[in-house]
């Protein structure tokens, strides 16, 4: 991890420096390295937080400075840990009023953290030093906000080691509170970073808490909700007991997580599940997940019995039946149908219905149903947001880029994850309000395109022709087409036709990005002032466009040194490594 740090400091811009072997009677009291077990692999994915600081904390010198070094030496555990990456968007200034004990509460008032996955706060240190975790950190099961106390800890005679153990304080302390927000239970071992009790010795998580946490960021990092990550937490909790969780720990986040699944459940505008039947409901459920669908649908039928005009039941029903027999079978039909008498401004049963429809490609089937369950959501006394969500993921699936910006739009939503419809639009020629392609073909235009892509870049230009052709035929003149087809004339040596390919495809959309990749990188084969100048522009405008396409930040690298423009590459450098995590290739 120190090895880490260093490169990062000179992938941004600082001074390389070669890093000295502590002496051996220094290095016995320095604290435990992080480190993850079984290290993924892979291009890390942003997980982006927001900080707060009280006035306590930033009459502290360095004290921002303090903030991202925790933060980065925790984003070097998580990368190979989670695959994932912290990203800081930005720091305010917190006047702070309530208790530590409140504070997460009232940092969740002022921030809801809707545009970010954390919120994080920094108060004053505690009165006395202490390792209690309850007393470092104020943290929610399933919350967005944490607070954390400054550090305080005995002085050392030596520099090295007194910086080394604030570090791993503080990072520990951080990432025990995130994990506890993503359902980590105490751990035993005073080694893993969920004891209770703060150690120098603390390392990892265990495998089990690892393993919940990779279970709630992903649903985090894909539109889950607070309900489904409930629900997957607390499968993967009892689908398998372990001894190295502190049982009275254990035994309250189970119950947490239950009190939260019954309070989403009765936010649903269909009625809510009597408490008796709650128990039932989630082995029902269960069942279902597990795809044991005809065992799931005979004990609902029993249930069904008892509460026989209950729509969250027969919502479920529907969704079971769809799942077993297909959207189009009479008995699935019947039971969504009976979800709508029973609660006709849900919109659950439309949803399940387009999700169906959608994996079978009848994209203006389940455009239909999810106009109606677009209008019904405003019925909902909780979780609109998270419907709305739902309802963006579908269209994301289906492709359908324009129904999703209108779900967005509509829910008023705001996650870093949608920038991919921007950088969709832009790699594949789909200009927002100005494309001829309609919304229910977005999808497969791009999956088309991807196809020729791939054919190209393995060499198959027969191929890409013909799947070219058929994109023409069907989508005539579409500047994403275009593009490819610049890029497959430059790999068959037909420069003259490839810069006319890739002005066409400008000429229709001029924030085409791979167009303007493509037409950067063909004027950089004139090696003149006037050739380095116009690739400059390209290059520097399809990362404007798509800050995603990595080829045109290396290619814009080469652009300036040959310039011999060190100012803009070292610029260039230090914005690429923030962005992907990575030192600029040269």
């Amino acid at each position: 991890m120190r090895c880490l740090a260093l490169a990062c400091l000179v992938a941004c811009g600082g001074a390389q420096v070669v890093e000295q072997k502590p002496a051996p009677e220094v290095t016995k009291n320095l604290p435990a390295t992080l480190e993850a077990t079984h290290p993924k692999s892979g291009e890390p994915r942003a997980v982006h937080v927001r900080v707060w600081a009280d006035a306590q904390v930033r009459a502290l010198p360095k004290w921002k400075d303090d903030v991202a070094d925790q933060i980065d030496y925790a984003s070097q555990f998580l990368t190979p840990l989670l695959g994932v990456k912290l990203v800081v968007d930005g720091t305010k200034d917190w006047g702070r009023t309530a208790d530590f004990h409140d504070a997460a509460t009232e940092l969740a008032k002022i921030d809801d953290g809707k545009d970010v996955t954390w919120v994080i706060g920094y108060v004053a240190p505690p009165e006395k030093p202490t390792i209690a975790m309850s007393e470092l950190a104020d943290a929610r099961l399933l919350g967005h906000a944490i607070v954390l106390r400054w550090y305080s800890g005995e002085a050392d005679k030596d520099a090295e080691v007194r910086d080394a153990k604030k570090r791993h304080k503080q990072t520990v302390v951080l990432l025990h509170a995130l994990a506890a927000t993503l359902g980590a239970i105490a751990e035993s071992d005073p080694t893993w970073i969920q004891n209770p009790a703060y150690s120098t010795k603390q390392s990892t998580f265990s495998d089990r808490n690892r393993d919940l946490i990779q279970i709630a960021i992903d649903q985090r990092l894909t539109g889950g909700t607070d309900e489904t990550i409930a629900h997957d937490l607390l499968e993967a909790i009892e689908k398998n007991e372990w001894g190295g969780w502190i049982a009275s720990d254990h035994d309250d986040v189970v119950k947490q997580l239950r009190a939260q699944l019954a309070a989403m459940k009765a936010g649903k505008t269909a009625t809510d599940i009597p408490p008796a039947a709650i128990e039932q409901y989630d082995h029902i459920k269960g069942l279902a997940m597990k795809k044991q669908y005809a065992e799931a649908l005979v004990e609902l039928e029993n249930v069904l019995t008892a509460y026989p005009a209950n729509a969250t039941l027969y919502e479920m029903k529907c969704e079971i039946l769809i799942a077993k027999q297909g959207v189009k079978d009479k008995a699935a039909i019947t039971a969504c149908a009976r979800v709508s008498e029973l609660a006709p401004g849900d919109p659950s049963p439309h949803i399940a219905i387009a999700a169906a429809l959608a994996q079978q490609k009848d994209f203006l089937g389940a455009r239909a149903e999810l106009v109606t369950a677009g209008q019904n959501i405003a019925n909902l006394n909780l979780g609109q947001a998270d419907a709305w969500k739902r309802l963006t993921a579908l269209y994301l699936e289906m492709g359908a880029l324009t129904w999703a910006e209108e779900a967005i739009a509509a829910g008023k939503l705001s996650d870093p994850g949608y920038a991919i419809i921007a950088s969709t639009r832009a790699r594949y020629g789909l200009p927002k309000g100005a494309s001829k392609i309609k919304p229910q073909d977005e999808g497969p235009y791009v999956a088309a395109l991807k196809q020729a892509s791939a054919a190209i870049y393995a060499g198959k230009y027969a191929d890409a022709h013909k799947q070219l052709d058929a994109i023409d035929k069907k989508w005539p003149g579409s500047p994403g087409a275009l593009a490819f087809r610049c890029d497959l004339s430059m790999r068959e040596g037909a420069v003259e036709p490839a810069k006319a390919q890739c002005a066409k495809s400008l000429a229709i959309d001029a924030d085409e990005s791979w167009a303007n990749y493509l037409a950067g990188v063909l004027a950089l084969r004139d090696t003149s002032a006037a050739g380095t100048k116009a690739g400059v522009a390209k290059l520097k405008w399809a990362i404007v466009v798509d800050p995603d396409l990595g080829q045109a930040w290396r290619a814009l690298a080469k652009a300036y040194i040959r310039a011999k423009d060190e100012t803009a590459l070292q610029q260039l450098s230090q914005e690429y490594a923030a962005k992907f995590g990575t030192p600029l290739p040269q």
